[in-house]
Order: C-alpha cells, then sequence, then structure tokens
C-alpha cells in the first residue's frame, strides 16, 4: 500500500524540530530519535483501480537527545514493533532489559535478511547505519 507524508509540520509548541535544527545542519547524516503523533489529513481514491491512498500528518514531533536514557528505550521499542509487524520473534521486553544490564545484547544477527524477509519495494538502503537507517 502507499503512503504520502504531508509536507506542512506542527504549529507551535507541538514542533520540536526547531530545538535539534543547528545538530542536523552541522551533522546531516546523525540519525535522531524522536516520538511522532500522526494521523490521516487526507485520502485520494483511484477512480481506476479503487486505491485509496492516505496522507498522513504530523501532529506533534518531539525529538529526544541521545545522551537521554529515554533514546534508548525508544530505539529498542522501535525495533521491537519492527519484529512484531514483520513477524519476527521478539524477547520480553523484561528480559531484553535484564539481559542488557548485564552487558548481554540483544542485537540483530550479523548474517543478511532473506530476500523474503523484506517487504517488497523496501529500499534495503534504510538498514545502513552510514545513511542514517538503522535504529
Amino acid at each position: 500500500m502507499s503512503i504520502k507524508l504531508s509536507s506542512a509540520m506542527p504549529d507551535g509548541e507541538r514542533n520540536g524540530l526547531a530545538a535539534i535544527a543547528p545538530a542536523l545542519v552541522e551533522n546531516p547524516k546523525t540519525v535522531h530519535v524522536a516520538v511522532v503523533l500522526l494521523d490521516c489529513v487526507k485520502r485520494v481514491e483511484s477512480v481506476d483501480s479503487g486505491d485509496v491512498i492516505p496522507t498522513v500528518r504530523l501532529r506533534a514531533i518531539e525529538p529526544i537527545a541521545a545522551h537521554e536514557t529515554d533514546a534508548a528505550e525508544l530505539r529498542r521499542l522501535l525495533r521491537r514493533a519492527h519484529e512484531r509487524r514483520t513477524g519476527r520473534v521478539e524477547l520480553p521486553l523484561g528480559l531484553e532489559a535484564e539481559l542488557t544490564s548485564l552487558g548481554l545484547t540483544v542485537d540483530e544477527p550479523d548474517d543478511e535478511p532473506e530476500p523474503d524477509d523484506e517487504p517488497a519495494g523496501d529500499d534495503q538502503a534504510d538498514d545502513d547505519p552510514a545513511d542514517g537507517g538503522a535504529w
């Protein structure tokens, strides 16, 4: 399914991106963690195919500084949500946190995923940390 993203940013205090604007300019490849609230601002239906394409609107966005404990937790939650959506097995959150506190990592496997593991149309470059795609 195709989805579009509205170019409009949230108004006023709901747009926290201004706080990291200097960091975005100085280090454009750095990946930033943020909490985003979004909804569908409009839907467009193709008369020919009947497909309905939603346009997502950002309602609020708050970046979380990389040095904050919350940033690491949000990255873990993002990875777990991705695992659930793609059908990958995940550890219970408490066990994952305990293993991490003991210095045992629960990182992604080193081997490359099989082509069938990725949804059709996904850009493999999104997972390359050098391109800012890793979480």
